[in-house]
């Protein structure tokens, strides 16, 4: 039986909409919704379940973490343990678009396949306190500048192929994640750098500008075998390859069928933290099921040992020793095409857009009122973060069509969501619920349910691609964005959009693991970055704000960010939801922790008897 309040959304989604392309093998639930509305209850009280971090929530400056220095380990791991068994079988709602470790592989969640497990970053944060630590990679770092930090790297490491580790090894897949025009993974937290060999095991790393949280940062930046890297120099040729020298080394990829893995016997521990220590389960499965439900059963059948964000409907579907909960430090939120839309760039357009939309309503009776709406991709306790400038937007549709009508909107310029249908559980019921809060209001929208790959390549056609198209004809390096004039960054918004297709609402899943507002500034508000559809290069604008911001240390941090958080909430440069809780469906016997941002080291777990 569905509660009155569901069936209060069924009507909005029974307004209707036609969808110019569908998931095939997806189903709408306005008509499941009708069935099960037939009659309506008392709602069913929400489960319990452990939302993002949410510390801090004061419109007061939070508290700034010191200079982050290398450190001891916090959490041993418990000694002479021995796993009752040696394969451990983990689902995932998706497969991953392709594996190299430097690049986006689809979802931040599909991120453990390589990034936890087949590759060491150069630093992490601890599961435990959230402390940054050395790694396989490392033993220790210094600030010698501003923008200058040395890494002294861990000896007797060597890569899976046999390579040796060291500084000089280091170099390759430190030059290609210092540059944002190829659309790396780590620029949008580190920025841009440059390294240097200044002695066999020690790197200095120095940033285009200031830099104070780096070894923050630096717990995204990979590194891959250089010999692999030199044989293989396209990005597309190491697709389904990885060599690193994480706890895990990748035997076979089949491809709609799973990725297998072994332990990889020559690993090197760092210090006696749980996380980095040699794999006690030697062969690591993953697998993908598309349906929540599936993905429970196939815990409770003993088919596999770990459903990865499950969903929240598996905490009442499966006993209370099978569920594991934790955050994945993102939120559900749309990139919004303020740049070239004719009508999203306007500001009381997007105005319209999020008071039409009621968010805490969908979250109540979609998501069982499990998290939390958020007026920002960011929450309190992230550095930059308010109360104010998180605030969830009202949902006032009069006011929605009052703007509209200001706006001069013409509804002729249809506004298309375009997203995945399983990067989250639930999801397409959410863009259904948005249409039909947007129809309500009066504004034309569809919904364009695409393959995961087909929107990655939608989400990298931003004004980071237009800028490398305005630089190669002048003849510069198209690779070279973060080194455009704000003149060329002008020139860019002018062209119309890039020659690529361009998106108008984009499903994304902003996340802030280093809990400081940088990475977004770096990402969303910058018009050198691929991803980015907002772009203001006018004198004393956010391009302009974003480099002293990211320089600054402290309460200053704390203000410049905030500064650009406000705006970014005050003119809706993105449309966001709500926070992403993750629900795991766990084997009982399977030991492990679940961390604040979702990710999964295998080497941490190990079997009961």
């Amino acid at each position: 039986m569905m509660s009155d309040a569901f069936c209060k959304l069924e009507d909005h989604i029974r307004l209707g909409f036609h969808w110019k392309t569908a998931l095939m093998g997806v189903v709408a639930v306005s008509g499941l919704l009708a069935v099960a509305c037939g009659a309506a209850a008392t709602a069913t009280p929400a489960p319990t379940t452990a939302p993002a971090p949410t510390t801090g929530a004061t419109n007061t400056p939070v508290p700034i973490p010191p200079t982050p220095t290398a450190g001891p380990t916090v959490t041993p791991r418990p000694t002479s343990i021995v796993s009752a068994k040696d394969t451990v079988v983990l689902v995932l709602g998706t497969e991953p678009v392709q594996l190299h470790s430097f690049l986006s592989i689809g979802s931040s969640l599909d991120g453990a396949v390589t990034r936890d497990n087949l590759v060491d970053p150069l630093t992490y944060s601890s599961g435990d306190d959230r402390r940054i630590i050395p790694t396989s990679a490392s033993e220790s770092w210094k600030q010698l500048a501003p923008d200058t930090w040395q890494f002294e790297l861990r000896k007797g490491v060597k890569f899976q192929n046999g390579e040796a580790w060291n500084a000089q090894a280091a170099l390759p897949s430190l030059a290609f994640q210092g540059v944002g025009g190829n659309a790396n993974y780590s620029y949008p937290y580190t920025g841009a750098y440059t390294a240097e060999a200044a002695g066999e095991y020690t790197v200095n790393i120095k940033c285009a500008a200031a830099c104070p949280i780096f070894p923050n940062t630096s717990i995204f930046l990979n590194f891959e075998a250089p010999g692999y890297l030199a044989e293989k120099p396209n990005v597309q040729d190491r697709a389904r390859t990885v060599v690193g020298f994480g706890a895990y080394k990748l035997t076979k990829w089949e491809p709609g069928v799973a990725i297998n893995m072994e332990a990889y016997q020559d690993y090197v521990p760092a210090g006696t933290n749980y996380e980095f220590q040699k794999p006690l389960i030697k062969n690591v499965k993953w697998v993908f099921r598309g349906e929540t439900t599936v993905m429970a059963a196939m815990i409770k059948q003993g088919e596999a040992d770990m459903a990865w964000d499950a969903g929240v409907d598996t905490i009442k579907a499966l006993p209370k020793e099978m569920i594991k909960t934790g955050s994945s430090a993102e939120l559900l939120a749309f990139t919004v095409n303020t740049l070239w839309h004719p009508e999203l760039k306007k500001l009381k357009v997007r105005q319209a857009l999020v008071a039409a939309v009621n968010c805490k309503e969908i979250v109540d009776t979609v998501y069982s009122g499990a998290t939390k709406c958020r007026g920002n991709i960011i929450w309190p306790g992230v550095i930059g973060a308010t109360v104010e400038n998180t605030a969830p937007y009202e949902y006032n549709p009069a006011k929605a069509k009052q703007l509209l009508a200001e706006a001069g909107y013409d509804p002729k310029n249809v506004i298309k969501i375009t997203g995945r249908a399983t990067r989250i559980p639930k999801q397409v019921e959410i863009y259904e619920a948005i249409h039909a809060y947007a129809k309500a209001a009066g504004i034309n929208m569809e919904i364009n349910v695409v393959e995961p790959g087909v929107r990655n390549t939608i989400n990298l056609c931003g004004i980071g691609r237009a800028v490398g198209e305005v630089l190669t004809e002048r003849g510069k390096q198209a690779a070279n964005t973060s080194a455009a004039t704000l003149e060329e960054f002008k020139a860019a918004v002018d062209k119309g959009g890039a020659q690529c297709v361009t998106g108008h609402l984009i499903e994304n899943e902003p996340s802030n693991e280093t809990l400081d507002y940088g990475r977004q500034v770096g990402r969303y508000l910058n018009c050198s970055f691929a991803a980015s559809l907002v772009c203001d290069p006018s004198p004393g604008g956010i391009q302009e704000q974003i480099a002293p911001a990211l320089a600054a240390a402290g309460a200053d941090r704390q203000a410049k960010l905030g500064a650009l958080a406000d705006r970014m909430h005050n003119d809706v440069l993105f449309f966001p939801m709500f926070e992403l809780p993750v629900v795991y469906a766990v084997n009982p016997k399977l030991n492990w922790k679940s961390r604040y941002d979702g990710r999964t080291r295998v080497q941490s777990m190990w079997f009961s008897r």
